[in-house]
């Protein structure tokens, strides 16, 4: 297996902004919407979808642990949809006892990208964050990450707090393809 050296950026926010996102213009319909107890399958989906072509790894699970990580109390999974179609979404954990929570994953699927709706659904996802009584908002980026996501999440007011190197396992586009044949 070959791995992939990359640049983690740690980033956080201490307070919600001030300002609303309002929805990019759009001839069709637009929802967030949270998805509740989202089957496996669905979500393999959408992490796949997002996640292959930046290496993303850690939902790569077998089915009991990934329902261990997306079907607990404290994590939210919410989907932008554009004419009822998944257009992006986002995974957000909450930590109560810390009075935190923590973006694990956000993104535009590719077909959509370019249209706005990234600003729009991290404003959705950063709200989110705070309604539940947070004092802090995490996420995190990486160098294999997509090129505007830093900038992204530096506009909406996420400042660096820390950096480390890791090695993650490269998703080779013999398992992207054979992944893509299964959903």
């Amino acid at each position: 297996m070959r791995l992939l050296t990359t640049q983690v950026i740690s980033l956080e926010m201490r307070e919600p902004p001030q300002t609303e996102v309002l929805p990019p213009p759009c001839d069709k319909p637009l929802a967030v919407t949270r998805v509740h107890d989202i089957r496996l399958d669905s979500y393999r989906m959408l992490y796949r979808a997002l996640g292959d072509a930046h290496h993303w790894t850690s939902r790569l699970l077998p089915d009991d642990q990934l329902s261990r990580e997306i079907h607990n109390e404290t994590t939210r999974i919410f989907v932008l949809l554009c004419d009822e179609i998944v257009a992006g979404w986002f995974e957000i954990e909450m930590r109560p006892a810390l009075r935190e929570a923590r973006i694990v994953h956000f993104g535009i699927l590719s077909a959509f990208r370019g249209r706005g709706f990234a600003d729009y659904l991290l404003s959705k996802a950063i709200a989110v964050g705070f309604a539940e009584g947070a004092d802090r908002l995490t996420l995190e980026t990486n160098t294999l990450d997509h090129p505007a996501a830093l900038p992204l999440y530096r506009k909406h007011g996420f400042r660096p707090y820390a950096t480390r190197r890791v090695q993650t396992p490269a998703i080779e586009a013999k398992t992207q393809a054979a992944a893509k044949a299964t959903t």
